[in-house]
Parts: C-alpha cells; structure tokens; sequence
C-alpha cells in the first residue's frame, strides 16, 4: 500500500499532566486542515473496532489531519480516572485544539473537531469556550444526564451495599468520582448549542443505541431548529452505542469525512 501520511506521537501538558496523543499528518498537503478527536467515557484514543484510527485514517486520506488523545485519566495519559470531570476532560480537548492551531503543518483557520458519546458532548463545550473551531462532528452524544438520574438515585440508597454501588457505577472497569456525576446532573446542552449556532454540525446516532438513547438525538436537533450554520442529522437503523455493525460504521466514517472535507 502506498505510503499516504506520517503519525508523530505527541505528549501535551495540562495541569502538570501529560496528556498522549497521536498526530496523523498527510503526505504532500501542506498547511492542513485538521480534526481533534475525542473519544468517549472510559475509552481512549485508538477506540473499540480501532474506529478513531481508522477514522485518521480516511481523513488523511482526503487531505486532512488528526489529532488522537487520551483524556487524563484513560488510555496511555497520566492522571487518575476518578479523577476525571466533564471539565477536564473539555481542558484537555483545548489543550489539543491549542496545539494544532500552532502546528507548522496546519492551517490555524481551519480546525474542526469530533467526539462520540461524552466526547461528542465534551468537543461541543470546547468548541464553544474556545471560540475558533470551524466545523463539528458528533456521534450519539449526551444532551443531559437526565436519562442515569434515577439509577444513580437507586445505588446510593441505603437499600443497595457498597460492592453493588460499585458494580452498578463501573464503566470499562473503571469507577468515575463524585464530581463526575455533579456536573453529568447539570449538564444542559441547549445553551451551548446557541452559542455555536454558525458552526456547522453534523450529528450521527444509532437507532439500536441502549447506552445513549435517541431521545438526546432529538434534543439536539430540536437545539439546532433555529441555528444560522448548517445543520445534518443522520440516524442508522442497525447502529448500537459502539457503531458496530460493519456497513453502517463505513457510512459513519464516511459521512464524517465527507462533512470535513466540505466545511473545513
């Protein structure tokens, strides 16, 4: 196969904290575009399926760069999962972006990002708070919390033990903190959509998603109703929460790709 793009490791700091990512640059493109990405609770840069490689992949294929990290907390980076919060999840994804708006071999002014799932959430905020983020993807992100209030009610009652609380809260064999769940609870994406109402977006959702309902789909189309940037939805009908099934995750990578290359 013929060589198409070059793959740094990069080690970021936040917080005294280094953050590690991987950085996949194409071949005979000078000045790239280039896509944050943000993978989702408990998971890590490489992604279940490899989905976020192979999703680098087809971007630098199509001329455009990537960025993989691994919150702190998850995958190679340092820092402990209990630790973890949506907000700083949303610093380390600035973090990134940072980076790539002063990378030689990107164009600063075209910098897009994507997340799936928390991440999908956490790329929204920080496009947001960082203000010069030019095109969006999401796949099956939250809109609220609303949907694990009345579970996380349940396992701190007094009538669950302490080894079922920890059962009930494990996510990839990880326990996430207090804080964690605080700022789930509050979440409300509505405002943020408004504050990005001229970016693009394009948010992608499994019909078969048991993890992420598709009422949040709903929301958030009903967010962007009114937005000046363009909006598109697309629901597939045979999707779970990981985008498993082979066909329907092609036409995922492929619509993703096909939207940065577009409005990047």
């Amino acid at each position: 196969m013929d060589k198409f793009e070059e793959r740094d490791s990069i080690v970021l700091e936040n917080e005294g904290q280094k953050v590690f990512g991987i950085l996949h640059r194409p071949l005979g493109v000078s000045q790239a575009p280039a896509v944050l990405i943000c993978h989702g609770l408990a998971g890590n840069k490489t992604g279940k399926y490899r989905v976020y490689v192979l999703l680098s992949e087809i971007l630098s294929k199509n001329g455009i760069a990537s960025l993989r990290i691994d919150f702190r907390g998850s995958g190679d980076s340092e820092g402990d999962f209990s630790a973890m919060t949506l907000e700083s999840e949303v610093s380390d994804a600035i973090k990134g972006l940072e980076f790539l708006e002063n990378h030689p071999s990107i164009d600063p002014k075209r910098i897009g990002i994507f997340g799936r799932s928390i991440g999908g959430t956490v790329s929204l905020i920080a496009a947001r708070k960082y203000g010069r983020v030019k095109s969006i993807v999401t796949w099956a992100p939250l809109s609220d919390g609303d949907q694990w209030y009345e579970k996380w009610k349940h396992v701190h009652s007094s009538q669950v033990s302490e080894e079922s609380r920890l059962a009930a809260m494990r996510i990839n064999g990880q326990v996430p903190g207090k804080e964690f769940f605080v700022q789930l609870f509050s979440l409300r994406m509505e405002k943020e959509l408004e504050a990005l109402s001229h970016t693009p977006l394009l948010h992608i959702h499994g019909e078969q998603d048991a993890t992420v309902l598709t009422e949040h789909a709903s929301r958030y189309a009903k967010f962007r109703q009114h937005s000046k940037g363009e909006s598109k939805f697309i629901r597939l009908s045979k999707s779970d929460h990981d985008f498993s099934d082979p066909g329907e995750q092609k036409i995922a990578l492929q619509e993703t790709c096909k939207w940065f290359k577009e409005s990047l």
